[in-house]
Protein backbone atom coordinates (compact mmCIF):
# COMPACT_ATOMS: atom_id res chain seq x y z
CA UNK A 1 0.00 0.00 0.00
CA UNK A 2 3.20 2.92 0.94
CA UNK A 3 4.59 1.72 -2.31
CA UNK A 4 1.47 2.42 -4.33
CA UNK A 5 0.69 5.85 -2.71
CA UNK A 6 4.21 7.00 -3.39
CA UNK A 7 3.86 6.70 -7.23
CA UNK A 8 0.19 8.13 -7.31
CA UNK A 9 1.71 11.33 -5.32
CA UNK A 10 4.24 11.53 -7.31
CA UNK A 11 2.28 11.86 -10.88
CA UNK A 12 -0.43 13.61 -9.53
CA UNK A 13 -1.71 16.62 -11.69
CA UNK A 14 -2.54 18.82 -9.42
CA UNK A 15 1.31 18.74 -8.61
CA UNK A 16 3.97 17.33 -9.70
CA UNK A 17 3.09 16.73 -13.32
CA UNK A 18 2.30 20.98 -13.97
CA UNK A 19 5.62 21.60 -11.94
CA UNK A 20 7.94 19.15 -14.04
CA UNK A 21 6.05 20.45 -17.36
CA UNK A 22 6.89 24.64 -16.03
CA UNK A 23 10.67 23.77 -15.33
CA UNK A 24 11.08 21.75 -18.96
CA UNK A 25 9.44 24.94 -20.43
CA UNK A 26 11.77 27.06 -18.08
CA UNK A 27 14.73 25.57 -20.07
CA UNK A 28 12.82 26.01 -23.91
CA UNK A 29 12.47 29.77 -23.29
CA UNK A 30 16.20 30.47 -21.95
CA UNK A 31 16.51 31.75 -25.98
CA UNK A 32 13.60 33.65 -25.75
CA UNK A 33 14.21 35.52 -22.48
CA UNK A 34 17.57 36.36 -24.58
CA UNK A 35 15.72 37.55 -27.32
CA UNK A 36 13.56 39.57 -24.85
CA UNK A 37 16.72 41.03 -23.50
CA UNK A 38 18.37 41.93 -26.45
CA UNK A 39 14.95 43.66 -27.90
CA UNK A 40 14.93 45.99 -24.17
CA UNK A 41 18.48 46.91 -24.70
CA UNK A 42 18.20 48.07 -28.32
CA UNK A 43 15.20 50.29 -27.27
CA UNK A 44 17.39 52.05 -24.63
CA UNK A 45 19.65 52.23 -27.24
CA UNK A 46 17.54 54.19 -29.63
CA UNK A 47 16.04 56.15 -26.39
CA UNK A 48 19.49 56.74 -26.23
CA UNK A 49 20.24 58.43 -29.86
CA UNK A 50 16.58 60.31 -29.41
CA UNK A 51 18.00 61.89 -26.93
CA UNK A 52 21.17 62.49 -28.07
CA UNK A 53 19.91 64.08 -31.01
CA UNK A 54 17.26 66.60 -29.00
CA UNK A 55 20.44 67.53 -27.27
CA UNK A 56 22.28 68.46 -30.32
CA UNK A 57 19.67 70.12 -32.05
CA UNK A 58 19.28 72.40 -29.02
CA UNK A 59 23.33 73.17 -28.95
CA UNK A 60 23.07 73.83 -32.94
CA UNK A 61 19.48 76.13 -32.85
CA UNK A 62 22.09 78.07 -29.80
CA UNK A 63 24.74 78.53 -32.30
CA UNK A 64 22.38 79.56 -35.27
CA UNK A 65 20.69 82.13 -32.68
CA UNK A 66 24.40 83.31 -32.27
CA UNK A 67 25.43 82.83 -36.40
CA UNK A 68 22.66 85.05 -37.00
CA UNK A 69 23.22 88.49 -39.17
CA UNK A 70 19.47 89.18 -40.10
CA UNK A 71 18.17 92.83 -38.70
CA UNK A 72 16.53 90.48 -35.84
CA UNK A 73 19.56 89.58 -34.44
CA UNK A 74 20.26 89.90 -30.85
CA UNK A 75 23.42 91.48 -31.80
CA UNK A 76 20.40 94.16 -32.89
CA UNK A 77 18.19 94.18 -29.88
CA UNK A 78 18.10 97.01 -27.83
CA UNK A 79 17.91 98.95 -24.45
CA UNK A 80 16.15 102.18 -23.76
CA UNK A 81 15.77 104.52 -20.63
CA UNK A 82 14.38 107.73 -20.17
CA UNK A 83 15.59 110.71 -18.14
CA UNK A 84 12.10 111.48 -17.13
CA UNK A 85 9.38 108.89 -17.07
CA UNK A 86 6.78 111.36 -16.31
CA UNK A 87 7.25 113.23 -19.58
CA UNK A 88 8.20 110.16 -22.05
CA UNK A 89 9.00 106.65 -22.02
CA UNK A 90 10.27 104.03 -24.86
CA UNK A 91 11.09 100.90 -26.27
CA UNK A 92 13.61 99.80 -29.37
CA UNK A 93 13.22 97.49 -31.60
CA UNK A 94 15.74 95.23 -33.17
CA UNK A 95 17.87 97.51 -34.97
CA UNK A 96 16.86 100.84 -33.89
CA UNK A 97 19.78 103.70 -34.01
CA UNK A 98 21.89 103.61 -31.00
CA UNK A 99 22.53 106.94 -28.99
CA UNK A 100 21.51 109.89 -26.76
CA UNK A 101 18.66 112.17 -27.90
CA UNK A 102 17.13 114.97 -26.50
CA UNK A 103 13.32 115.58 -26.30
CA UNK A 104 11.14 118.49 -26.54
CA UNK A 105 7.69 118.39 -26.36
CA UNK A 106 5.72 121.28 -26.89
CA UNK A 107 2.18 119.57 -27.30
CA UNK A 108 0.65 116.38 -26.49
CA UNK A 109 -1.99 114.96 -29.07
CA UNK A 110 -5.39 114.97 -28.00
CA UNK A 111 -8.84 114.19 -29.17
CA UNK A 112 -11.91 116.21 -29.95
CA UNK A 113 -14.31 116.85 -27.70
CA UNK A 114 -18.25 118.52 -27.21
CA UNK A 115 -20.26 119.28 -24.36
CA UNK A 116 -23.84 120.69 -23.66
CA UNK A 117 -24.20 124.07 -24.25
CA UNK A 118 -25.30 124.81 -20.73
CA UNK A 119 -26.56 123.08 -17.58
CA UNK A 120 -29.41 120.38 -17.96
CA UNK A 121 -31.33 122.03 -15.15
CA UNK A 122 -31.74 125.09 -14.44
CA UNK A 123 -34.81 125.41 -12.06
CA UNK A 124 -35.01 126.31 -8.31
CA UNK A 125 -33.39 123.47 -6.51
CA UNK A 126 -31.66 122.54 -3.69
CA UNK A 127 -29.59 119.26 -2.17
CA UNK A 128 -27.88 117.96 1.10
CA UNK A 129 -24.86 119.45 1.43
CA UNK A 130 -23.34 116.22 2.89
CA UNK A 131 -23.93 112.71 3.61
CA UNK A 132 -27.57 112.52 5.73
CA UNK A 133 -27.12 109.33 7.33
CA UNK A 134 -24.19 108.32 10.35
CA UNK A 135 -21.13 106.86 9.68
CA UNK A 136 -21.30 105.02 6.23
CA UNK A 137 -25.46 104.12 6.48
CA UNK A 138 -28.36 105.08 4.34
CA UNK A 139 -31.61 106.25 4.56
CA UNK A 140 -34.08 103.28 4.04
CA UNK A 141 -37.35 105.23 3.06
CA UNK A 142 -39.42 102.48 2.97
CA UNK A 143 -39.81 103.08 7.07
CA UNK A 144 -41.26 105.75 9.20
CA UNK A 145 -39.18 108.83 9.68
CA UNK A 146 -38.53 107.03 13.65
CA UNK A 147 -36.98 103.93 12.08
CA UNK A 148 -35.21 105.15 8.70
CA UNK A 149 -31.70 106.12 10.15
CA UNK A 150 -31.71 109.46 10.43
CA UNK A 151 -29.67 110.54 13.39
CA UNK A 152 -32.32 111.85 14.50
CA UNK A 153 -36.37 111.59 14.19
CA UNK A 154 -37.49 114.23 12.12
CA UNK A 155 -40.90 115.98 12.98
CA UNK A 156 -42.69 119.28 13.10
CA UNK A 157 -43.69 120.44 9.25
CA UNK A 158 -42.22 121.59 6.23
CA UNK A 159 -43.55 124.30 3.72
CA UNK A 160 -42.96 124.06 0.31
CA UNK A 161 -43.90 127.00 -1.96
CA UNK A 162 -46.62 128.07 0.76
CA UNK A 163 -48.05 124.64 0.95
CA UNK A 164 -47.53 122.82 4.43
CA UNK A 165 -46.97 119.23 5.25
CA UNK A 166 -47.02 117.37 9.38
CA UNK A 167 -44.79 114.69 9.59
CA UNK A 168 -46.32 112.64 12.01
CA UNK A 169 -49.47 112.44 9.46
CA UNK A 170 -46.92 110.16 7.06
CA UNK A 171 -46.24 106.01 7.79
CA UNK A 172 -42.90 106.11 5.95
CA UNK A 173 -40.38 108.56 4.48
CA UNK A 174 -41.78 107.22 1.37
CA UNK A 175 -44.79 108.50 1.82
CA UNK A 176 -43.99 111.57 2.68
CA UNK A 177 -41.91 112.17 -0.72
CA UNK A 178 -44.52 111.03 -2.73
CA UNK A 179 -47.46 113.50 -1.15
CA UNK A 180 -44.83 116.51 -2.27
CA UNK A 181 -44.67 115.35 -5.34
CA UNK A 182 -48.32 114.97 -6.36
CA UNK A 183 -48.84 118.46 -4.53
CA UNK A 184 -50.19 120.89 -7.72
CA UNK A 185 -49.51 123.93 -5.00
CA UNK A 186 -45.78 122.77 -3.69
CA UNK A 187 -45.32 122.20 -7.46
CA UNK A 188 -41.68 120.26 -6.45
CA UNK A 189 -40.08 117.00 -6.63
CA UNK A 190 -38.29 115.65 -3.55
CA UNK A 191 -36.10 113.25 -3.75
CA UNK A 192 -33.18 110.63 -1.89
CA UNK A 193 -30.08 109.17 -4.08
CA UNK A 194 -29.09 106.05 -1.94
CA UNK A 195 -26.02 106.00 -3.70
CA UNK A 196 -24.90 109.56 -2.71
CA UNK A 197 -26.98 109.59 0.71
CA UNK A 198 -28.00 113.17 -0.28
CA UNK A 199 -31.72 114.76 -0.67
CA UNK A 200 -33.00 116.82 -3.48
CA UNK A 201 -35.55 118.97 -3.75
CA UNK A 202 -36.38 120.80 -7.25
CA UNK A 203 -38.67 122.95 -8.60
CA UNK A 204 -40.90 121.04 -11.19
CA UNK A 205 -41.29 123.98 -13.61
CA UNK A 206 -41.74 127.53 -14.17
CA UNK A 207 -39.35 130.58 -13.37
CA UNK A 208 -40.31 130.91 -9.79
CA UNK A 209 -38.25 130.88 -7.09
CA UNK A 210 -38.26 127.90 -4.41
CA UNK A 211 -39.81 128.81 -1.20
CA UNK A 212 -39.57 126.10 1.58
CA UNK A 213 -39.55 126.68 5.29
CA UNK A 214 -39.80 124.18 8.56
CA UNK A 215 -40.90 123.60 12.25
CA UNK A 216 -40.13 121.09 15.17
CA UNK A 217 -37.21 120.41 17.73
CA UNK A 218 -35.88 118.22 14.87
CA UNK A 219 -36.86 119.77 11.42
CA UNK A 220 -36.97 117.45 8.41
CA UNK A 221 -34.87 120.17 6.43
CA UNK A 222 -32.12 120.86 9.16
CA UNK A 223 -31.92 116.94 9.60
CA UNK A 224 -31.67 116.26 5.82
CA UNK A 225 -29.15 119.09 5.22
CA UNK A 226 -30.66 121.30 3.27
CA UNK A 227 -30.97 125.11 4.75
CA UNK A 228 -34.84 126.18 4.79
CA UNK A 229 -34.34 129.07 2.41
CA UNK A 230 -35.33 130.78 -0.74
CA UNK A 231 -33.34 129.14 -3.46
CA UNK A 232 -33.97 130.93 -7.26
CA UNK A 233 -33.08 129.56 -10.36
CA UNK A 234 -29.37 127.65 -11.86
CA UNK A 235 -30.08 125.37 -8.74
CA UNK A 236 -27.00 122.58 -8.30
CA UNK A 237 -28.45 119.63 -8.10
CA UNK A 238 -28.05 118.18 -11.37
CA UNK A 239 -30.29 115.38 -13.13
CA UNK A 240 -31.13 112.36 -11.84
CA UNK A 241 -29.05 110.23 -13.86
CA UNK A 242 -30.58 106.81 -12.84
CA UNK A 243 -34.17 108.01 -13.01
CA UNK A 244 -35.83 106.98 -16.19
CA UNK A 245 -35.91 109.32 -19.49
CA UNK A 246 -39.54 110.75 -19.54
CA UNK A 247 -39.18 110.82 -15.45
CA UNK A 248 -35.96 112.60 -15.38
CA UNK A 249 -36.18 116.42 -14.41
CA UNK A 250 -34.37 117.82 -17.40
CA UNK A 251 -35.23 121.49 -18.23
CA UNK A 252 -36.41 120.48 -21.98
CA UNK A 253 -39.25 118.17 -22.48
CA UNK A 254 -38.71 114.98 -24.20
CA UNK A 255 -40.99 115.09 -27.21
CA UNK A 256 -40.81 111.52 -27.76
CA UNK A 257 -43.47 109.35 -25.59
CA UNK A 258 -41.40 106.20 -26.13
CA UNK A 259 -38.28 105.84 -28.56
CA UNK A 260 -36.45 107.85 -30.53
CA UNK A 261 -32.92 107.99 -32.10
CA UNK A 262 -29.99 110.36 -32.63
CA UNK A 263 -26.49 109.66 -34.46
CA UNK A 264 -23.08 110.20 -33.43
CA UNK A 265 -20.26 110.27 -35.77
CA UNK A 266 -22.60 108.44 -38.12
CA UNK A 267 -23.55 105.76 -36.18
CA UNK A 268 -26.78 105.36 -34.76
CA UNK A 269 -28.22 104.79 -31.44
CA UNK A 270 -31.76 103.93 -30.19
CA UNK A 271 -33.52 104.95 -26.94
CA UNK A 272 -36.49 104.29 -24.99
CA UNK A 273 -37.57 106.80 -22.90
CA UNK A 274 -39.87 104.39 -20.60
CA UNK A 275 -36.72 101.91 -20.12
CA UNK A 276 -33.51 103.68 -20.95
CA UNK A 277 -31.78 106.84 -18.47
CA UNK A 278 -29.26 108.91 -18.72
CA UNK A 279 -26.85 106.06 -17.16
CA UNK A 280 -27.97 103.52 -19.57
CA UNK A 281 -27.63 105.73 -22.87
CA UNK A 282 -24.06 106.88 -22.05
CA UNK A 283 -23.41 103.45 -21.03
CA UNK A 284 -24.40 102.51 -25.24
CA UNK A 285 -22.96 105.19 -26.32
CA UNK A 286 -19.26 104.04 -24.50
CA UNK A 287 -19.72 100.47 -26.00
CA UNK A 288 -20.55 101.26 -29.39
CA UNK A 289 -18.47 101.88 -32.35
CA UNK A 290 -18.86 105.75 -32.45
CA UNK A 291 -15.19 106.10 -30.97
CA UNK A 292 -16.19 107.83 -28.25
CA UNK A 293 -16.48 108.55 -24.16
CA UNK A 294 -19.55 110.22 -22.93
CA UNK A 295 -20.34 110.87 -19.11
CA UNK A 296 -22.05 113.44 -17.13
CA UNK A 297 -20.63 115.83 -14.91
CA UNK A 298 -22.42 116.51 -12.68
CA UNK A 299 -20.27 119.89 -11.00
CA UNK A 300 -20.65 121.21 -14.41
CA UNK A 301 -24.47 119.53 -14.67
CA UNK A 302 -23.45 119.05 -18.35
CA UNK A 303 -23.10 115.36 -20.91
CA UNK A 304 -19.70 115.52 -22.01
CA UNK A 305 -18.30 113.27 -24.98
CA UNK A 306 -14.48 112.85 -25.43
CA UNK A 307 -13.31 111.03 -28.90
CA UNK A 308 -11.12 108.02 -28.26
CA UNK A 309 -9.25 109.27 -31.20
CA UNK A 310 -6.43 112.36 -30.93
CA UNK A 311 -5.48 114.37 -33.48
CA UNK A 312 -5.88 117.76 -35.21
CA UNK A 313 -7.86 116.30 -37.89
CA UNK A 314 -10.63 114.68 -35.35
CA UNK A 315 -13.90 116.09 -34.49
CA UNK A 316 -17.22 114.65 -33.37
CA UNK A 317 -20.09 115.12 -35.20
CA UNK A 318 -23.88 115.01 -33.74
CA UNK A 319 -27.48 114.56 -35.12
CA UNK A 320 -31.35 114.20 -33.56
CA UNK A 321 -33.08 111.48 -35.75
CA UNK A 322 -35.95 110.87 -34.00
CA UNK A 323 -36.95 112.58 -31.14
CA UNK A 324 -35.05 115.40 -29.27
CA UNK A 325 -32.65 113.58 -26.35
CA UNK A 326 -29.50 114.94 -27.73
CA UNK A 327 -31.49 118.38 -27.88
CA UNK A 328 -32.84 118.11 -24.41
CA UNK A 329 -28.95 117.41 -23.25
CA UNK A 330 -28.33 120.36 -24.98
CA UNK A 331 -25.88 118.86 -27.31
CA UNK A 332 -27.52 119.94 -30.39
CA UNK A 333 -25.93 123.11 -32.11
CA UNK A 334 -23.36 122.52 -29.97
CA UNK A 335 -19.43 123.09 -31.64
CA UNK A 336 -16.66 120.26 -31.14
CA UNK A 337 -13.74 120.86 -29.91
CA UNK A 338 -10.99 119.59 -32.42
CA UNK A 339 -8.33 117.18 -31.11
CA UNK A 340 -4.50 118.87 -31.55
CA UNK A 341 -1.22 116.61 -32.61
CA UNK A 342 1.75 116.06 -30.54
CA UNK A 343 4.38 118.33 -31.16
CA UNK A 344 8.06 118.03 -30.41
CA UNK A 345 11.93 118.03 -31.61
CA UNK A 346 14.77 115.30 -31.32
CA UNK A 347 18.09 116.63 -30.59
CA UNK A 348 17.00 120.67 -31.72
CA UNK A 349 16.04 123.82 -30.10
CA UNK A 350 14.71 125.13 -33.60
CA UNK A 351 10.89 125.22 -34.34
CA UNK A 352 11.55 124.65 -37.94
CA UNK A 353 12.35 121.20 -36.77
CA UNK A 354 9.20 120.49 -35.29
CA UNK A 355 7.84 116.65 -35.52
CA UNK A 356 3.85 116.71 -35.95
CA UNK A 357 2.46 113.38 -34.94
CA UNK A 358 -1.62 112.37 -34.56
CA UNK A 359 -1.05 110.68 -31.68
CA UNK A 360 1.09 110.32 -28.33
CA UNK A 361 3.10 106.93 -29.26
CA UNK A 362 4.56 106.49 -32.50
CA UNK A 363 7.92 104.81 -33.78
CA UNK A 364 10.60 106.77 -35.16
CA UNK A 365 13.81 104.59 -36.50
CA UNK A 366 12.72 101.62 -34.84
CA UNK A 367 12.47 103.40 -31.24
CA UNK A 368 8.29 103.92 -29.91
CA UNK A 369 7.91 106.63 -28.15
CA UNK A 370 4.98 107.36 -25.80
CA UNK A 371 4.36 111.31 -24.67
CA UNK A 372 3.21 111.51 -21.10
CA UNK A 373 3.54 115.54 -20.80
CA UNK A 374 4.95 118.18 -21.99
CA UNK A 375 8.54 119.53 -21.08
CA UNK A 376 9.37 123.11 -22.82
CA UNK A 377 6.28 126.00 -23.60
CA UNK A 378 9.41 127.08 -26.52
CA UNK A 379 11.56 124.50 -28.42
CA UNK A 380 14.68 126.87 -26.96
CA UNK A 381 14.08 126.33 -23.25
CA UNK A 382 16.67 124.36 -21.48
CA UNK A 383 14.47 121.46 -20.11
CA UNK A 384 14.52 118.35 -22.10
CA UNK A 385 14.21 114.60 -21.57
CA UNK A 386 16.87 112.55 -22.55
CA UNK A 387 16.19 109.09 -24.17
CA UNK A 388 18.98 106.61 -24.51
CA UNK A 389 19.35 103.44 -26.91
CA UNK A 390 22.00 101.43 -26.33
CA UNK A 391 22.68 97.94 -27.53
CA UNK A 392 21.59 94.92 -24.87
CA UNK A 393 24.32 93.34 -24.00
CA UNK A 394 22.72 91.92 -21.38
CA UNK A 395 20.86 89.75 -23.97
CA UNK A 396 24.08 89.01 -26.05
CA UNK A 397 25.53 87.37 -22.97
CA UNK A 398 22.55 85.58 -22.32
CA UNK A 399 22.70 83.43 -25.85
CA UNK A 400 26.71 83.19 -25.47
CA UNK A 401 25.67 81.74 -21.55
CA UNK A 402 22.59 79.50 -23.13
CA UNK A 403 25.02 78.15 -26.04
CA UNK A 404 27.92 77.40 -23.72
CA UNK A 405 25.35 75.91 -21.47
CA UNK A 406 24.30 73.46 -24.43
CA UNK A 407 27.65 72.75 -25.39
CA UNK A 408 28.16 71.29 -21.92
CA UNK A 409 25.45 69.06 -21.70
CA UNK A 410 25.86 67.53 -24.97
CA UNK A 411 29.48 67.28 -25.06
CA UNK A 412 28.74 65.38 -20.90
CA UNK A 413 26.02 63.75 -22.90
CA UNK A 414 28.49 61.85 -24.92
CA UNK A 415 31.12 61.53 -22.30
CA UNK A 416 28.68 59.96 -20.17
CA UNK A 417 26.82 57.55 -22.67
CA UNK A 418 30.76 56.53 -23.43
CA UNK A 419 32.05 55.58 -20.61
CA UNK A 420 33.35 51.68 -19.29
CA UNK A 421 32.86 51.03 -16.00
CA UNK A 422 36.66 50.18 -14.64
CA UNK A 423 35.01 47.82 -12.05
CA UNK A 424 32.03 45.66 -13.03
CA UNK A 425 33.29 46.81 -17.38
CA UNK A 426 29.97 47.21 -17.93
CA UNK A 427 30.18 49.65 -21.36
CA UNK A 428 27.70 52.79 -22.34
CA UNK A 429 25.74 52.28 -25.32
CA UNK A 430 27.98 54.57 -27.09
CA UNK A 431 30.95 52.80 -25.83
CA UNK A 432 33.84 52.61 -28.82
CA UNK A 433 31.62 54.59 -30.99
CA UNK A 434 34.39 56.57 -32.76
CA UNK A 435 31.88 58.71 -34.71
CA UNK A 436 30.30 60.49 -31.51
CA UNK A 437 33.97 60.70 -29.48
CA UNK A 438 35.08 62.31 -32.94
CA UNK A 439 32.35 64.65 -32.43
CA UNK A 440 32.95 65.68 -29.05
CA UNK A 441 36.72 66.16 -29.98
CA UNK A 442 35.70 68.11 -32.82
CA UNK A 443 33.45 70.43 -30.26
CA UNK A 444 36.34 71.18 -27.70
CA UNK A 445 38.51 71.98 -30.67
CA UNK A 446 36.01 74.70 -32.78
CA UNK A 447 35.60 76.62 -29.31
CA UNK A 448 39.45 76.67 -28.25
CA UNK A 449 41.23 77.38 -31.57
CA UNK A 450 41.69 80.83 -32.92
CA UNK A 451 38.68 82.06 -35.23
CA UNK A 452 40.47 83.01 -38.74
CA UNK A 453 39.54 86.14 -40.72
CA UNK A 454 39.57 88.73 -37.82
CA UNK A 455 40.85 92.32 -38.23
CA UNK A 456 44.15 92.57 -36.66
CA UNK A 457 44.09 93.49 -32.89
CA UNK A 458 40.65 92.55 -32.34
CA UNK A 459 39.90 89.15 -30.49
CA UNK A 460 40.62 85.72 -32.46
CA UNK A 461 40.11 83.64 -29.28
CA UNK A 462 36.55 83.06 -27.56
CA UNK A 463 39.38 83.57 -24.68
CA UNK A 464 40.04 87.01 -25.39
CA UNK A 465 36.41 87.83 -24.22
CA UNK A 466 36.21 85.74 -21.08
CA UNK A 467 35.63 82.44 -22.20
CA UNK A 468 37.10 79.55 -20.83
CA UNK A 469 37.28 75.59 -20.71
CA UNK A 470 37.82 74.37 -16.95
CA UNK A 471 39.96 70.95 -15.98
CA UNK A 472 36.42 69.10 -16.18
CA UNK A 473 36.17 69.97 -19.65
CA UNK A 474 33.45 72.76 -18.90
CA UNK A 475 33.11 75.60 -20.58
CA UNK A 476 31.59 79.41 -19.29
CA UNK A 477 31.54 83.04 -19.41
CA UNK A 478 34.15 83.22 -16.37
CA UNK A 479 35.17 86.98 -16.44
CA UNK A 480 32.02 88.74 -17.38
CA UNK A 481 34.49 92.15 -17.10
CA UNK A 482 36.80 90.93 -19.57
CA UNK A 483 33.45 90.17 -21.36
CA UNK A 484 31.87 93.56 -21.18
CA UNK A 485 35.14 95.55 -21.33
CA UNK A 486 35.07 93.73 -24.61
CA UNK A 487 31.74 94.47 -25.95
CA UNK A 488 31.54 97.47 -24.52
CA UNK A 489 34.64 98.88 -26.10
CA UNK A 490 34.14 96.80 -29.76
CA UNK A 491 30.93 95.49 -29.73
CA UNK A 492 30.80 93.95 -33.72
CA UNK A 493 33.98 92.24 -32.79
CA UNK A 494 32.68 90.47 -30.30
CA UNK A 495 29.52 89.57 -33.09
CA UNK A 496 32.44 88.78 -35.57
CA UNK A 497 33.80 85.83 -33.09
CA UNK A 498 30.81 84.14 -33.45
CA UNK A 499 28.91 84.86 -36.57
CA UNK A 500 31.68 85.90 -39.06
CA UNK A 501 31.90 82.99 -41.92
CA UNK A 502 34.28 81.35 -39.93
CA UNK A 503 32.98 82.26 -36.41
CA UNK A 504 32.47 79.27 -33.49
CA UNK A 505 28.67 79.88 -34.10
CA UNK A 506 28.86 78.99 -37.76
CA UNK A 507 31.15 76.46 -37.24
CA UNK A 508 29.21 74.43 -35.36
CA UNK A 509 25.91 74.67 -37.05
CA UNK A 510 27.96 73.47 -39.69
CA UNK A 511 29.61 70.40 -37.77
CA UNK A 512 26.51 69.21 -36.51
CA UNK A 513 24.25 69.28 -39.11
CA UNK A 514 24.99 66.06 -40.78
CA UNK A 515 23.58 64.73 -37.48
CA UNK A 516 20.29 66.39 -37.25
CA UNK A 517 19.58 67.53 -39.96
CA UNK A 518 17.95 65.22 -43.31
CA UNK A 519 20.86 65.91 -46.67
CA UNK A 520 17.85 64.61 -48.78
CA UNK A 521 14.73 63.74 -49.14
CA UNK A 522 15.66 59.81 -49.25
CA UNK A 523 18.14 60.17 -46.52
CA UNK A 524 17.62 61.26 -42.96
CA UNK A 525 20.46 62.90 -40.89
CA UNK A 526 23.36 60.16 -39.62
CA UNK A 527 21.33 60.01 -35.92
CA UNK A 528 18.42 58.67 -37.59
CA UNK A 529 19.84 56.57 -40.30
CA UNK A 530 21.60 54.62 -36.80
CA UNK A 531 18.21 54.70 -35.05
CA UNK A 532 17.18 52.77 -38.55
CA UNK A 533 19.02 50.15 -38.11
CA UNK A 534 18.08 49.59 -34.73
CA UNK A 535 15.15 49.69 -35.03
CA UNK A 536 15.01 46.87 -37.96
CA UNK A 537 17.16 44.47 -35.50
CA UNK A 538 13.95 44.85 -33.10
CA UNK A 539 11.66 44.41 -35.58
CA UNK A 540 13.95 41.04 -36.43
CA UNK A 541 13.63 40.22 -33.08
CA UNK A 542 10.04 40.39 -32.95
CA UNK A 543 9.61 38.12 -35.75
CA UNK A 544 11.79 35.26 -34.00
CA UNK A 545 10.00 36.26 -31.07
CA UNK A 546 6.81 35.50 -32.54
CA UNK A 547 7.81 32.51 -34.07
CA UNK A 548 9.51 31.37 -31.14
CA UNK A 549 6.34 31.36 -29.32
CA UNK A 550 4.65 29.79 -31.84
CA UNK A 551 7.12 26.70 -31.34
CA UNK A 552 6.96 26.02 -27.46
CA UNK A 553 3.54 26.47 -27.39
CA UNK A 554 3.84 23.06 -29.53
CA UNK A 555 6.71 22.28 -27.52
CA UNK A 556 4.43 22.65 -24.11
CA UNK A 557 1.33 20.63 -26.12
CA UNK A 558 3.82 17.82 -26.65
CA UNK A 559 5.43 17.92 -23.19
CA UNK A 560 1.50 17.58 -21.64
CA UNK A 561 0.76 14.77 -23.89
CA UNK A 562 3.61 13.08 -23.58
CA UNK A 563 3.87 13.16 -19.54
CA UNK A 564 0.05 12.46 -19.90
CA UNK A 565 0.38 9.28 -21.61
CA UNK A 566 3.32 8.26 -18.91
CA UNK A 567 0.98 9.13 -16.21
CA UNK A 568 -1.81 6.81 -17.94
CA UNK A 569 0.16 4.17 -18.18
CA UNK A 570 1.95 4.51 -14.77
CA UNK A 571 -1.83 4.67 -13.04
CA UNK A 572 -2.47 1.47 -15.05
CA UNK A 573 0.44 -0.25 -13.55
CA UNK A 574 -0.26 1.27 -10.34
CA UNK A 575 -3.79 -0.37 -10.60
CA UNK A 576 -2.67 -3.68 -11.74
CA UNK A 577 -0.21 -3.47 -8.98
CA UNK A 578 -3.23 -2.79 -6.42
CA UNK A 579 -4.96 -5.85 -8.14
CA UNK A 580 -2.06 -8.75 -7.33
CA UNK A 581 -1.27 -7.12 -3.44
CA UNK A 582 -5.20 -7.54 -3.02
CA UNK A 583 -5.14 -11.14 -4.69
CA UNK A 584 -2.08 -12.05 -2.97
CA UNK A 585 -3.13 -11.12 0.45
CA UNK A 586 -6.36 -13.16 -0.07
CA UNK A 587 -4.55 -16.32 -0.89
CA UNK A 588 -2.61 -15.81 2.60
CA UNK A 589 -5.37 -14.84 4.32
CA UNK A 590 -7.59 -18.09 3.17
CA UNK A 591 -4.33 -20.45 3.76
CA UNK A 592 -3.58 -18.76 7.23
CA UNK A 593 -1.52 -21.36 9.50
Amino acid sequence: MAISSSITSAFNANSGLNLLINQFMALERRPLTSLNAKKTSLNTIINIYSDLKSTLADLQTAARDLASTSISSVYNSRTTSSSDETKLTTSAGTGAAVGTFQIRIKQLATGASIQSTGELITKAAAKSTSKVAPGSGTIDITKSFASAGFTNTPDGTVTINGQTFTLSDYSTVQSFLDAVNNDVTANSNIYYNKTEDTFYIEQKNGNTDLVISETGSNPLFSEIKIAANTYAGNGNTGIQSDVLLNKANFDGILTSTTSGSFKINGITLTYNTTTDTLDSILSKINSSTANVNAFYDSSLDKVILKSKSTGSTDTITLSDVSGNLLNTLNLSGATATNGTDSLFTINSTNAADQITKSTNSFTINGVTYSLKNTNVTAYTDSTYTTITVNQDTRAIQSKITDLLDKFNSATEYIKTKSTIDPITKTRGPLAGNTTFSLLSNQLFQKLSEQITGITGGNPDYLGDIGITIDKNLKASLSDTTKFSNAIISNSKAVEDLFNSTTGIANKIVTLLKPFVESPSLSRDSIIDETKKIFSRQIENIDTRINRMEERLKLKENQYRQQLYTMQSLLNSAVLQGSQIVSFTNSIFSTNSF
